[in-house]
């Protein structure tokens, strides 16, 4: 004949360490067996839950809280936003004349016109009109 097995409880429920004596003693089979038992079962598991619902509702912050860390959150995104700005412009400024001071020492100075001529074509323009009206008076 096949050995009858007893049904074994668990030690822990929910990370609740189960004490030795509830666990052997037949008090808890007869809680959940019965149904007086499962009704205080029931009313003690939603008092717990109004409980935590109540504490949870004591810290949680109010709309005015919520909307102050929202308008926080702009003004840092935006004085953000004008920082990165201002650095790259800075950083485009400075590799801007990096580039040009190593064209002018490498190239000659017919290509980058450093002596002494006007940089841009309308005052080069402005200048051979200059230098025409001189030669024809």
């Amino acid at each position: 004949m096949a050995k009858k097995t007893k049904a074994k409880r668990p030690k822990t429920i929910a990370g609740v360490k189960v004490p030795k004596a509830v666990r052997t003693s037949g008090l808890l089979d007869e809680l959940l067996n019965s149904q007086l038992g499962r009704e205080i079962l029931a009313e003690a598991l939603v008092a717990a839950a109004g409980a935590v619902a109540s504490v949870l509702m004591k810290k949680r912050p109010s709309a005015d809280q919520v909307a102050q860390a929202g308008e926080t959150i702009v003004e840092m995104g935006a004085e953000a936003a004008s920082a990165t700005k201002d650095l790259a412009q800075t950083a485009v400024g400075a590799v801007t004349e990096a580039v040009a001071d190593a064209a002018r020492h490498i190239l000659p100075s017919a290509l980058t016109e450093s002596a002494g001529n006007p940089t841009n074509a309308r005052a080069r323009r402005v200048a051979r009109r200059g230098q025409q009206s001189d030669e024809e008076s």
